[in-house]
């Protein structure tokens, strides 16, 4: 009978099959790093040009409707860059989609190697309150 107890030890192959097995584990693991990072970092780019965006949107929404933030045309954030690279920015149309409303795109712009580098919300303003 042959059992593992009367085994003295384990072979040489044995062991350049483990240490194998545990290098392409180890390879393959690094080699997905770098893209998880930047996922990650391009999720959470994302994530704070949104909030930006939601930030500014109901600043406007709570602004008089005759102010001058919402006056048509575009504006720029005057505290931009954001959060040290975050652009914000905002178009208001008059009379848009009917009389007596604006509508207002809020777009935060972030510098990326992507094309998706920048987050637009849109909402629609009313005279009546």
């Amino acid at each position: 009978m042959n059992t593992l107890k009367s085994q003295k030890g384990v072979g040489l192959i044995e062991i350049v099959v483990a240490m194998l097995v545990f290098a392409v584990g180890i390879v393959a693991a690094l080699r997905t790093l770098p893209e998880s990072n930047t996922a990650t970092s391009r999720a959470r780019n994302i994530t704070i040009a949104t909030n930006l965006a939601q930030e500014q949107v109901e600043r406007l929404m709570g602004s008089p409707f005759t102010s001058a933030v919402l006056a048509a045309g575009a504006h720029t954030d005057p505290g931009n860059p954001l959060e040290r690279h975050f652009t914000r920015s905002w178009n208001v149309v008059d009379n848009s989609p009917l009389s007596g409303m604006k509508q207002v795109a809020v777009t935060v712009s972030f510098n990326s190697g992507s094309a998706d580098s920048s987050v637009t919300l849109s909402t629609l303003i009313t005279s009546r309150r």
